[in-house]
């Protein structure tokens, strides 16, 4: 079971509670959909009247990121006990979709449940990145003299806990899972295969806790049969069990969704052969009821994507009709139901759908890749559940697979799609209102398939996984910043701390961070911009003890990276475990970081 400290300061006094009043939250932070969370950032939920802190449990309360999973940390309250603040214990990869997941099962003092669950999304930040690529390796996923397998999509996530990003990669024609371990460097050697008995063309996927044991679980859907397989993940790579579940024929979407506010992270799927979208319900375990089926309004559901649009704090449901040519939104009740709420034509057979705010109004977008038309598609929602007529812009030919993320580091989300039929991927940069500019193409080999935008080599900007589906290839694209530390004429905006690298590290780790051409204090003499600041670097430990002092001299403006080293040849000697370093610059600038140190 994960676990999480729990901190009580509760001061009680009555008359709090009104008659007729039910327990609600009134209030989150982050704030739903923010594209630039820090990784580290705190978790505040704050109640219209006062809870019992004993509800909050592991099934009741969940944290998970998109790639890292799992997060445990610390849970307190404030001194009315009306507002909860979770601390986690690591912090969240660059640029990764978080979820915040609240069951029926928190309580008020009273022993008053939630009447629905509540869940939220947001975005960590990333650093400065560039939206030229770098092609930097490919990777062989079939065995030696292996014939064709067609790989065919991939989840990105930590599966061991280590903080990299490994990869389970669904193969169409061997009906199996391959996993690659992250090296921790951001390399891939050697896999494992972990066969689909009675798979067909596995391909959909998606990563979750499923029995809330802390560990990554992966639920792949079959194209060609009516079957989704749920891997149970034992936290080191492999799995405990492999089992298969009935959803119905053509499983091509999937979407994980506590579509009943149990605490239990549900799977619906969008099936094409079948013309409908199948809810599976967690039994309580990581196992799966029969399939409760409903008609997906369209024609060919083909994909699917959750995000909540009205911000009720209910997940509400995207769906992508092939054959109809549709995005349809349905809403989510909070009791395993969905009603139809708006439908808006799109480009020629949207293959793959993905949800984010892209236009920055704090309701949740959604895009397509359009296989027919070589083009996706951007529909706005807004707060009431009516979706825009779609932008559309041109791809690559016949483009099944498409994703968002913040590629540039500017705080808003880039689209890329894979195009099979020219062997490509197209990305567009955001122009932060939604508008895409900028056109880049990215060649893999004889197929551009799927592609999946995450931190591979955690240096805080996003990198890009292709997958080729016909010569059975991960292809891997870096983001190289644009301008590094050793660039002359550097003239950055703002101040900035990046995340350490590696991390976890060990014995070394880097530290970048950056001072602006602006003064701390606007001054009319000309010049003032360009002045030295007294600059601070500190590490410290979990109780605030200074261990030792990094940087401490007037700098000019620039980009500087500095080695913290805790080897046996050198003065510090440290314990595994977590430190902060905090850049500072007189008392306008103050900002710190965690990092973990792993011996």
């Amino acid at each position: 079971m994960k676990t999480f400290v729990l901190f009580i300061t509760l001061i009680l006094f009555n008359g709090y509670l009104i008659a007729g009043d039910s327990l609600k939250v009134i209030n989150v932070l982050p704030v739903p959909q923010l594209i630039s969370a820090e990784p580290s950032a705190t978790i505040e939920v704050q109640f219209n009247m006062r809870v019992d802190p004993s509800s909050f449990t592991d099934t009741t309360f969940m944290v998970w990121g998109r790639w890292s999973g799992v997060h445990m940390g610390v849970l307190v309250f404030n001194s009315i006990g009306t507002v909860a603040y979770f601390n986690p214990d690591e912090d969240f990869f660059f640029g990764e979709r978080i979820t915040v997941s609240l069951s029926k099962g928190i309580k008020d003092e009273l022993g008053n449940n939630l009447s629905f669950g509540y869940a939220w999304n947001f975005w960590t930040i990333t650093t400065k990145g560039t939206l030229d690529l770098t092609r930097t390796a490919t990777i062989e996923v079939r065995e030696e003299g292996e014939g064709h397998i067609q790989t065919y999509g991939t989840y990105a996530g930590d599966l061991n806990g280590d903080g990299w990003s490994d990869f389970a990669v669904p193969n169409e024609i061997s009906n199996d899972v391959r996993v690659f371990m992250n090296d921790g460097i951001g390399n891939y050697n050697n896999f494992t295969i972990f066969p689909i008995s009675g798979g067909n063309r596995p391909s959909t996927n998606e990563g979750m806790d499923f029995n809330l044991d802390g560990f990554i679980d992966i639920a792949v859907g079959n194209s060609q049969n009516n079957m989704v397989t749920v891997f149970i993940g034992d936290g080191t790579g492999g799995f405990s069990s492999i089992q298969n579940y009935i959803a119905d024929e053509g499983v091509r979407g999937l979407s994980v969704i506590d579509v009943n506010g149990d605490g239990f992270m549900d799977i619906v799927t969008a099936n094409r052969n079948a013309n409908n979208v199948s809810i599976l319900i967690n039994n309580g375990d990581g196992s799966f009821a029969s399939p409760v089926n409903f008609d997906g309004n369209g024609i060919g559901e083909t994909a699917c994507a959750s995000a909540d649009v009205n911000g009720d704090g209910i997940m509400d449901l995207y769906i992508g009709a092939r054959s109809s040519n549709e995005l349809i939104l349905f809403m989510g009740d909070g009791d395993g139901g969905f009603t139809f709420s708006s439908k808006v034509k799109v480009g020629s057979g949207p293959w793959m759908i993905t949800a984010g705010d892209v236009n920055g109004d704090g309701v949740p977008d959604v895009v397509s890749a359009n296989s027919g038309s070589s083009n996706l598609s951007v529909v706005f929602a807004d707060a009431n559940g009516n979706l825009s007529a779609p932008v559309n812009y041109p791809t690559g030919s016949f483009p099944l697979a498409i994703d968002l993320g913040d590629i540039d580091g500017d705080g808003d989300l880039e689209v890329v799609t894979s195009n099979f039929s020219t062997a490509d991927y197209t990305m567009y940069e955001n122009d932060g209102t939604g508008n895409y500019i900028n056109r880049r193409n990215f060649d893999a080999n004889s197929a551009g398939s799927c592609a999946v935008l995450h931190d591979r080599d955690n240096d805080g900007d996003m990198d890009m996984t292709g997958i080729d589906e016909l010569d059975d290839l991960l292809i891997l694209f870096t983001n190289e910043i644009a301008v590094r530390v050793d660039n002359e004429n550097i003239s950055p905006e703002m101040f900035s701390l990046s995340q350490n690298y590696p991390n976890p590290f060990n014995p070394s780790t880097k530290i970048k961070f950056t001072i602006p051409t602006s003064p701390l204090n606007p001054s009319p003499y000309q010049g003032e911009g360009q002045r030295e600041r007294l600059i601070t670097l500190k590490v410290y430990d979990v109780l605030g003890n200074k261990i030792v002092t990094l940087v401490n001299e007037k700098l000019s403006a620039g980009e500087y990276e500095v080695d913290f080293n805790t080897g046996a040849t050198h003065p510090i000697a440290l314990t595994s475990g977590i430190y902060f370093y905090q850049l500072r610059a007189g008392e306008s600038f103050i900002q710190t970081k965690k990092m973990i140190l792993l011996r």
